[in-house]
């Protein structure tokens, strides 16, 4: 697997949206427990992921899943495809319909 060249951690949510958890070091233990409750205490859940580089760039992020978090229901690869069908949405300038 290629290594990202502008590598940021995320937590992605099934919907497809995502938060930046770092950019410049890996989460520790403290960062996903934080996460990881924030995500309860929205009664959501998501994965900690790795993104290729910013999605404010003009090609396509790639992301990878590192593991779950709060027993996602749906699949990684589904709130991946919904998070790539909101960037093409916000870059035509779209919004979020």
């Amino acid at each position: 697997m290629p290594t990202p060249r502008d590598p940021r951690w995320i937590l992605l949510v099934e919907s497809g949206e995502y938060s930046s958890l770092s950019r410049h070091r890996e989460p520790d233990a403290d960062d996903i427990a934080a996460a990881e409750k924030a995500l309860r205490q929205a009664s959501q859940s998501g994965w900690l992921a790795v993104m290729s580089h910013s999605a404010y760039e003009a090609t396509i992020p790639e992301i990878i899943m590192v593991r779950p978090l709060c027993d996602p229901k749906t699949s990684f690869d589904e709130a991946v495809q919904e998070f790539h069908r909101r960037l093409k949405q916000s870059q035509r300038g779209d919004g979020d319909q």
